[in-house]
């Protein structure tokens, strides 16, 4: 056995590239690539070949990174190819599943970084049923169909050749955090929050089991709820399981569903359960149901890995301390021998074993066997059969698809050329637009995979890729330039527009020559002005060096451009600055001083420079301000039309560039990163952003996020290891406070606290949730202030805290009677009504065990206020 930690494997956020949560890994059929999903929002593909062999890794010939991938929106989730190796399908916090299919033509360097894709993975079609955070995702065997779960808690099931969305299931009443299915294929099972595991039906999708004695006293702290169906169909693992006090992974047996048997062993909570997907036989015994036995890999957040065969009473093999943080997803290869595990701590690991150490290994063929000894046959249409199933459409990134309509949102572009209201008819070849011809077959259709030998790698990638030749080009294998291939269509040209269409009249722009190529490097350290008198702080913030170009691009919602400042090498030279948006030159400036930072948004944009300057211009390129600060800038950030600025004497700034006026005098945020008690070494910013209202948002190494409060003129603390030690409650909600949430955790390197006494859990849990209400006021986030405010109500009346629960109440029904003197109650809180709140808290209040009689009071208080005009 070998365990492999590739310190290069990693995703990261953020200016200083700092390691970020790596949520979900998944190796490719033929063993040759791993896909991973982080919180960079990114998803990437790796080759197992540097991983696997010490003296490949050396060869820089053999490239590490392969492809990545840049289409979600938010964290990715989960990752998993299908078994034939084709699609691999992604999930994410931005509540969309990408399905990806490699472009034979398309590698090259990824646009905006210095990143080169060896493949290139397009986006083929999205799928959009989930409104929240899709967690996990599973091909049935066959690949017919998909299975995606989140935490809606829906379970949605799409056809796994048109994606067409089959079905939704939505019986649990929690986030649904785990699903798989039965390889034999008559089960789908899902595992929830709401502490069950359901098995259904695949023909009629009815609900034919709710397990839940194995999770009665299971936490609910875990992100995942990973659980994986045996090779043989025999039995589920399902993880977060509790046996008394200890923590376990269920088993739940096929036959009747019972649950009595579990694994034991691990110090926390089982997050992740993984089947090795071969079976093993002892060399004495005639290979069948009866005699095939499993292996079982569970992973837990004391950080470890257990590795089980179900035929014996201990594991084979305890590896400890793997990572830093909660161990989050594991796979195994097709192959058998080899484990793959990604953590919170932003690592893998790889666990390789040699054939002589699994000498019962079975060949792929006779888990087949075992299967067909169920003698269970399908009685649904399978949807890769080619002659009765609209084929797959490939997106041309023009127009609508070319496919029928249960293809689900094929990826299209959402602007709109002004003048013309013409779109390209990709369904008739008769009209007078250009048509695009789908392939005449389903170019992915074809035999099924299931299982890659360590001999058939190339031969499987080949297949791969011959596939996706076939599916870019006209369904022949033959490339083409036509109009008649779904190629040509990624070409722009005139023609598209009709040749009578007139475009207005716009003014000279400044055209430049781009180069999204130039290599970046470091030409010097700044300069550093010595300055007399006092300092705002004694402390000091490093200043960006000085690069030969710095870049930084729109958000994908503001369209696609990018503002780019050239260095020159010599201290004398002139330094060019210029915008371009949608591939067209906007204008060009030339400054005196070298550029340290810039930011671009639709409304602005913004360059500080060596001299101590910031420079503020409108999108066509006037000088709006140019500031001359007291300190050297340490780094710059945007949204929408405000500009935060900080500068290296710890001094944040927030500028509304609309009307040209700070949001609130310079703030100090030195004392944010005050050291420990426990260290003497101060603490370091890891982010800095800053909210459309204006609220800047400063997140230090502690690990602990601040935002300024300009009405009490303070920093407030909006998450903290505290919580994230001690609290109960996930992170689950979709804005920035989620977000926050997120980041924090991703750099907190501790472990859970134990119990802290008489009223520990009940008094962190209402300080989190008011801390989380008091971010989503003081951030503007309406949908978070909603979702957390009833959950606190909620909690508050089942738990008995109705004085907690009625200073709410009150603070949003405000004064009840009429007064002569003037009132500085505002009736408004995040955009909403104060008093229509009240009344949805006092709904969801009368619905908890001890809420009822302070409902019914504070009903009555309503309806004379709305009645009678209190």
């Amino acid at each position: 056995m070998r365990v492999t930690k590739p310190s290069w494997i990693e995703h990261s956020v953020g200016e200083k590239k700092g390691r970020c949560p790596i949520y979900s890994i998944s190796v490719h059929p033929d063993g040759t690539r791993i896909a991973t999903g982080g919180l960079d929002n990114k998803v990437k593909i790796w080759s197992t070949l540097p991983i696997l062999d010490e003296e490949a890794e050396k060869d820089e010939a053999n490239h590490k990174l392969l492809c990545t991938m840049a289409a979600h929106t938010g964290p990715v989730l989960t990752v998993r190819w299908a078994h034939h190796g084709r699609f691999l399908a992604t999930g994410s916090d931005d509540q969309v599943i990408m399905i990806w299919g490699i472009d034979p033509e398309g590698a090259g360097r990824l646009w905006g970084s210095e990143e080169v894709n060896h493949e290139n993975w397009k986006a083929l079609t999205r799928l959009v049923g989930h409104v929240a955070d899709v967690v996990d995702l599973a091909w049935s065997r066959d690949d017919s169909m998909l299975a995606s779960v989140g935490l809606d808690s829906k379970v949605w099931i799409w056809d796994g050749a048109t994606f067409e969305r089959l079905r939704k299931l939505d019986l649990h009443q929690g986030f649904v955090k785990g699903v798989c299915w039965d390889p034999v294929g008559n089960f789908l099972a899902t595992q929830s929050d709401d502490k069950t595991v359901k098995i259904w039906n695949t023909e009629n999708w009815s609900l034919v089991q709710t397990v839940s004695k194995p999770f009665e006293t299971s936490p609910q702290s875990t992100f995942f709820r990973r659980l994986s169906w045996s090779p043989d169909g025999a039995f589920i693992a399902a993880s977060n399981a509790k046996n008394g006090p200890v923590f376990v992974a269920a088993v739940i047996d096929r036959e009747g569903w019972n649950s009595d048997i579990s694994f034991v062993g691990h110090e926390n909570t089982i997050q992740v359960a993984a089947f090795n997907p071969r079976l093993f036989f002892r060399k004495e015994d005639e290979p069948g149901r009866a005699t095939a036995s499993c292996m079982l890999a569970l992973g837990a957040n004391d950080f470890s890995i257990s590795i089980w065969r179900n035929t014996l009473h201990k594991p084979l093999v305890v590896l400890k301390d793997l990572f830093g943080r909660d161990l989050l997803d594991m796979c195994w290869s097709t192959n058998g021998y080899n484990l793959y595990a990604c953590s919170a701590d932003g690592s893998i690991c790889a666990v390789s074993f040699d054939p002589a150490e699994f000498p019962e290994l079975g060949k792929p063929e006779l888990t087949q066997r075992v299967l067909d000894e169920y003698e269970y046959k399908t009685k649904r249409q399978i949807a890769r059969a080619v002659s009765t199933q609209a084929p797959l459409s490939v997106s041309n990134s023009f127009g609508p698809s070319a496919s029928s309509s249960s293809v689900v949102n094929v990826l299209q572009p959402k602007k709109k050329v002004k003048g013309s209201n013409r779109r390209i008819d990709l369904s008739n070849p008769g009209s007078g637009s250009r048509s695009l011809q789908p392939p005449s077959r389903d170019p992915f259709s074809g035999p099924i995979q299931d299982f890659a030998s360590g001999s058939g790698h190339q031969a499987s990638t080949a297949q791969m890729f011959e596939d996706a030749r076939n599916a870019f080009a006209n369904g022949h294998g033959t490339s083409q330039v036509n109009g008649d291939s779904p190629r040509a269509g990624l070409k722009r040209k005139a023609i598209l527009f009709g040749e009578e269409e007139t475009r207005a009249v716009r003014g000279r722009l400044m055209n430049v020559e781009q180069n999204g190529t130039t290599p970046v490097k470091v030409l010097r350290a700044p300069r550093i002005a010595i300055q007399a008198g006092s300092s705002s702080s004694s402390r000091c913030l490093p200043i960006p060096q000085i690069q030969s170009v710095v870049r930084a691009t729109l958000s994908p919602n503001e369209g696609i451009g990018h503002l780019e400042a050239h260095n020159s090498p010599s201290e004398d030279g002139i330094i060019k600055v210029s915008f371009v948006k949608d591939g067209q030159g906007q204008w060009v400036d030339y400054l005196s001083s070298a550029v340290l930072a810039l930011v671009v948004t639709s409304k602005f944009c913004a360059i500080a420079t060596e001299d101590n300057s910031v420079i503020v211009y409108s999108p066509s390129g006037r000088q709006l301000c140019k500031l001359k600060l007291a300190a050297s800038t340490y780094d710059l950030q945007a949204n929408n039309d405000k500009l935060l600025i900080v500068t290296s004497d710890c001094l944040a700034r927030v500028i509304d560039t609309r009307n040209g006026k700070a949001i609130f005098p310079s703030a100090s945020l030195s004392h944010l990163l005050d050291p420990p008690s426990t260290s003497s070494a101060d603490l370091e910013i890891k982010e800095c952003a800053i909210q459309p209202n204006g609220i800047p948002i400063i997140t230090t190494s502690a690990p602990a996020a601040y935002a300024y409060d300009p009405s009490i003129s303070e920093w407030l603390t909006i998450s903290s290891t505290h919580h994230l030690s001690s609290s109960p409650l996930t992170t689950a909600s979709q804005g920035i406070v989620g977000e926050v949430e997120r980041t924090v955790r991703s750099l907190w390197k501790g472990k859970t606290r134990d119990n802290g006494g008489e009223w520990w859990i009940e008094s962190i849990t209402m300080s989190h949730y008011e801390t989380r209400i008091k971010a989503s006021i003081l951030l503007d986030s309406t949908d978070e202030y909603q979702d957390f405010v009833s959950q606190y109500i909620k909690y508050l009346g089942n738990e008995g805290f109705i004085e907690r629960a009625e200073e709410v109440l009150k603070e949003l029904i405000g004064p009840i009677y009429r007064t002569t003197t003037v009132s500085d109650w505002n009736d408004q809180i995040v955009g909403l009504s104060k008093r229509e709140v009240a009344q949805v808290l006092i709904q969801y209040l009368s619905q908890t065990t001890n809420g009822g009689e302070l409902a019914r009071e504070y009903v009555t208080i309503l309806r004379k206020i709305n009645g009678d005009g209190w």
